[in-house]
């Protein structure tokens, strides 16, 4: 295995595609439909890494990243966004994401 990779996204489809790409890499991969959740599971079973979409409903993507970074300074968070503009990937680098993607995903860029 490669590590741990928690894909949060409210888009089942992108969750499923996401896992399948990573977990045919290697990847332990586990999923979360919201803030939420992931925030649930990350303190359960800590990820090396979160892929962490900005729109969510409930407890959006740059709030989950806050209380992750909280939780876990050290937490790798890699924003990803269909609906991106430069002024939300520079406030989510600013906030601790290692990088931020946009959609639809490059899957040679994520892996």
């Amino acid at each position: 295995m490669n590590g741990r990779i928690l894909v949060v996204d409210d888009e089942r489809s992108i969750r499923d595609i996401l896992a399948q790409v990573l977990g045919y890499e290697g990847y332990d991969v586990a999923t979360a439909s919201s803030g939420g959740e992931a925030l649930s599971s990350y303190r359960t079973r800590p990820a090396d890494l979160v892929i962490l979409d900005v729109k969510m409903q409930g407890i959006d993507g740059l709030d989950t990243l806050a209380q992750l970074r909280q939780q876990d300074p050290e937490a790798r968070v890699v924003m990803i966004s269909g609906h991106a503009t430069i002024a939300t990937a520079v406030q989510a680098v600013k906030q601790g994401a290692f990088d931020f993607l946009e959609k639809p995903l490059d899957a040679d860029r994520l892996l």
